[in-house]
């Protein structure tokens, strides 16, 4: 591994020899390098020593992972450790392998409508001049990153990690490449929200490091910042988030993706259009792996696309044809 990771707890070797192993095998260790700095400082602040990772300490990590992370994202935290056991397991190691957290399935993401989403870009708008001297910068990048996510339902790090070489102000395109999936994918915004992203561009905000929104320190914005700015601006606007057990989704940053689809179907619906004409271009366009990704967004919003549901359904019908026993 080009650059190490400097663990510290008394499985800092072991820690190293998988990270090594994992890259050799393809893996994009710097996606997961976070996961296993979290674990490796609860195992140094809970003076484990040893060859085995025993329940309660396993336990005690995972509930020490920060209140605001996702089921989903605490899945990824607990599935990137199980790996990571069963290595140490084949080594003679005595590792804990916990069971994954159990979602919601009941969920159902917020849906923002317009009078909304014009809120949340007036409050991020105020924030820039609200901000400290310190993060005043980051605060002018977001309120631009807002409209892209509002305007393309782009997911979070598709525009945190996005490339300067990879806008394209003339034709007013984004380049979205080794998405989720590993998929790429081209992104056509707007108008009004390409001459925004230009005015971005030319306002002589340093792209460091090619980063088309960089942090202060040239280094990508945090997802962390991004997420807490956009709980200040829902705030900000008179939303409150639910109060939820531990882990459970909440109102997020997601959710504006989950409102872009919704919004989407309902033009198609409302202006007439041939769902099987327009439905796989609306799926190519967020980047879904098949039309199945895309009916999930309905099948989550039921309450907030009702109207809709039915029509999409419909579509479904026809792909594909019932077999008979």
């Amino acid at each position: 591994m080009k650059n190490t990771i400097q663990f510290e707890s008394c499985l800092k070797e072991k820690l190293n020899s998988y990270m090594e192993l994992r890259e050799s095998q393809g893996c994009q260790v710097l996606k997961i390098r976070h996961i296993f700095i979290s674990l490796d400082q609860y195992l140094l602040k809970a003076g484990l020593s040893g060859r085995s990772l025993p329940p309660a300490v396993i336990d005690g990590w995972i509930a020490s992972l920060p209140e605001k992370l996702s089921v989903n994202t605490v899945n990824i935290y607990i599935s990137t450790y199980m790996q990571f056991a069963r290595y140490l397991q084949s080594l003679g190691y005595d590792a804990f392998i916990p069971e994954k957290a159990i979602g919601s399935k009941n969920y159902s993401p917020y849906i923002f409508h317009e009078g909304d989403l014009a809120a949340l870009i007036q409050a991020a708008d105020a924030m820039v001049f609200s901000a400290s001297e310190k993060h005043r910068h980051n605060a002018a990048c977001f309120s631009v990153m807002l409209r892209m996510y509002i305007g393309c339902g782009f997911r979070l790090n598709e525009i945190r990690l996005l490339k300067a070489k990879d806008v394209d102000l003339e034709y007013g395109i984004i380049h979205v490449r080794n998405a989720k999936g590993s998929r790429d994918r081209i992104v056509p915004m707007h108008e009004t929200l390409a001459e925004c992203v230009k005015i971005y561009s030319e306002s002589g905000i340093p792209q460091k490091e090619n980063l088309f929104f960089p942090s202060g320190t040239g280094t990508p914005i945090s997802c962390s910042w991004i997420r807490d700015a956009f709980v200040k601006c829902i705030r900000y606007i008179g939303i409150e988030k639910p109060n939820l057990p531990k882990h459970s989704r909440n109102i997020c940053l997601h959710c504006l993706r989950h409102s872009f689809a919704v919004a989407a179907f309902r033009r198609l619906d409302n202006n007439g259009l041939d769902m099987y004409d327009e439905i796989p271009v609306l799926s190519t366009y967020m980047g879904h792996e098949n039309l199945y990704g895309t009916e999930h967004y309905l099948h989550m919003t039921t309450e907030n696309s009702r109207d809709i549901l039915g029509k999409v359904e419909e579509f479904n019908k026809g792909l594909f044809p019932e077999v008979l026993e």
